[in-house]
């Protein structure tokens, strides 16, 4: 069902495609996914999917805010998710390649032989939005999909337009995670971070109260505070849950 924008929604979709163009690295991308495009287009996963759909030669690059799934533990199960997206890529043709959605996606996907670690995470997903981009220049066309627990994907079709071309934009900007391991993708997503905001974050996380901090570190409230501001400087955001989000992704939560 579509929603109806009013003003407000307007300038947060204004502010989310200005936050686009600040993206660099895949960091940059999961915390702008998560902080920023989810609050205007609200989704769990987002899988992006390229190359020879229909040879099955296919690069993947997930974004979730659901624990276990990523683009690392993808690659233990190569070509299982093949099917699926090539199967979601010929719907994208045969619908003169306009996106579409697909609702009660857990019925839908017991036609498809997915990875045991997805099969159990994606038990929860009932709704799907697909959304290509067609590169007649390099043959590499990309394929979007958004997926969510609600029973009916929400979304606006002008918001959607004007979304899509900044977040292909911004995805063929980064360099893609796969091949890294975990270890390096934590160094990339903590650094510029000392090891003592590092320690702040990683009790933040624990839900630890700036007092408590303060005891358990033996410094200040103060001190602590301080700590904050610059923490949420580093990684441009305004909240101690986005600060969390964007330094321990879904390998950490």
């Amino acid at each position: 069902m579509a929603t109806v924008m009013d003003n407000q929604n307007w300038d947060i979709l204004i502010e989310v495609i200005r936050r686009s163009y600040t993206i660099k690295k895949h960091i940059d991308f999961f915390s702008w996914q998560q902080n920023y495009l989810s609050s205007i287009f609200p989704h769990d996963v987002l899988i992006a999917v390229w190359g020879d759909f229909n040879n099955n030669q296919l690069s993947y690059d997930i974004s979730s805010k659901i624990p276990g799934i990523r683009t690392q533990a993808l690659q233990k199960s190569p070509g299982r998710m093949d099917s699926l997206m090539a199967d979601l890529y010929h719907k994208w043709l045969i619908n003169g390649e306009k996106w579409y959605r697909i609702n009660n996606f857990v019925t839908d996907s017991d036609a498809y032989t997915l990875p045991a670690f997805l099969n159990n995470k994606l038990s929860n997903m009932q709704s799907l939005l697909v959304y290509g981009v067609r590169d007649e220049r390099g043959d590499n066309d990309c394929l979007y999909v958004f997926m969510d627990q609600s029973k009916e994907f929400p979304v606006t079709p002008p918001v959607l337009g004007m979304l899509m071309p900044h977040l292909d934009t911004a995805l063929r900007r980064i360099e893609n995670i796969e091949g890294k391991n975990e270890d390096e993708l934590l160094e990339e997503h903590l650094q510029g971070i000392s090891d003592r905001e590092q320690e702040i974050i990683h009790w933040l996380r624990l839900g630890k109260t700036n007092f408590e901090i303060s005891i358990i570190l033996g410094i200040s409230t103060n001190t602590v505070k301080n700590h904050l501001k610059r923490i949420f400087k580093k990684l441009d955001v305004s909240s101690r849950a986005q600060a969390v989000a964007t330094c321990f992704p879904s390998k950490l939560n």
